[in-house]
């Protein structure tokens, strides 16, 4: 299997593969990784290029299209024993790079056609927590992007990566880098355990034990899917209103989490007020999708009847749903 993976700088996508190739191996899977960028300098030092780490967006396009050129040859000669060597093979690569206000194209199509991979995965993270890591790199002192300009490469990054995927009629995944180790490997090595996103009210929970009710409920519920949860991308509820930052949240979690789930799995721990839940669950069900809300009361709107397929007034009965739905349509009992 051939993933290909992109993610703005700063994102985490390294450090977080590095993470998960060392816990595939402990599942018995083994994974390479070839990260272009790390083997870009490689190569320039190799023919005697200089190209350094601070001032590698400055050099002449063709360079670096020849670079990564190179490169990108060096892994197809290998490709086809490294694909029968391991179970997956992930290539790290860029669509695009914001440098000096510019977006600048870091891929080109002669190669993704050569690669021809499995599926597209883009790394998101909190544009806060990408300003830090890219903050502690000097190739950025000089033309650090504002929180908002991250964003909005990181839309772009998005769009450009599931256009790739469109074209070439393959699976694509954005994929929040706070996603515990365990949903990438689930994604990759079991299929058949459907994509689901979770929803919840997040901004007017105060209580901790509802929290704790909704970390539970997100636990138990990652034994049968592979388990999108917003949470682990989340803007805090107590800051100051930033436009940027809202509308960046709505596009993500409807537009890139919602639509590439299976289903959406809406969980209120009490009774609060939810416009996030109401618009997800609305998506869901006009994409076609599995609506199922667990809603601990006996009174319901006539909107959160019609925008869900199925409702549940517990967890306890939620759960029996489930686990019969998992063995009737997959023949095995989990939980």
């Amino acid at each position: 299997m051939l993933i290909l993976t992109t993610g703005v700088s700063g994102c985490g996508e390294k450090e977080y593969l590095k993470t998960f190739v060392e816990f595939a191996r402990k599942k018995g899977k083994k994974a390479l990784v070839y990260a272009i960028g790390e083997m870009m300098f490689s190569h320039a030092h190799d023919v005697g290029l200089n190209i350094t780490r601070e001032n590698i967006l400055n050099a002449n396009p063709n360079t670096l299209n020849s670079l990564r050129g190179a490169v990108l040859e060096k892994i197809l000669a290998n490709l086809e024993n490294d694909l029968k060597e391991n179970d997956v093979v992930i290539i790290i690569m860029h669509a695009v790079f914001f440098w000096k206000k510019i977006f600048l194209r870091a891929y080109e199509k002669f190669y993704l056609d050569k690669l021809n991979p499995d599926m597209f995965i883009t790394f998101i993270d909190r544009s806060e927590d990408i300003e830090e890591r890219l903050s502690e790199k000097d190739q950025w002192k000089q033309e650090m992007p504002s929180e908002d300009e991250i964003l909005l490469w990181q839309n772009v990054e998005v769009e450009m990566t599931a256009t790739f995927a469109e074209f070439w009629k393959k699976q694509f995944f954005v994929y929040p880098i706070k996603q515990p180790i365990d949903t990438l490997y689930k994604l990759l090595f079991h299929p058949k355990m459907e994509p689901i996103y979770v929803s919840m009210p997040i901004t007017h929970i105060n209580s901790k034990g509802d929290f704790k009710k909704i970390d539970l409920f997100v636990e138990k519920l990652n034994k049968y899917f592979t388990v999108f949860d917003p949470r682990t991308i989340e803007i805090p509820t107590d800051v100051e209103i930033d436009k940027t930052v809202y509308y960046q949240t709505i596009n993500r979690d409807l537009y890139w989490l919602v639509r590439q789930s299976k289903k959406v799995i809406a969980y209120f721990p009490t009774i609060v007020a939810s416009t996030g839940v109401i618009n997800e669950l609305r998506e869901g069900y006009e994409t076609n999708k599995d609506v199922w809300l667990i809603f601990p009361s006996q009174k319901k709107s006539p909107f959160t009847l019609y925008f869900t397929t199925k409702i549940f007034e517990s967890e306890q009965e939620f759960f029996t749903f489930l686990k019969k739905y998992i063995k009737d349509k997959y023949g095995v009992a989990v939980g």
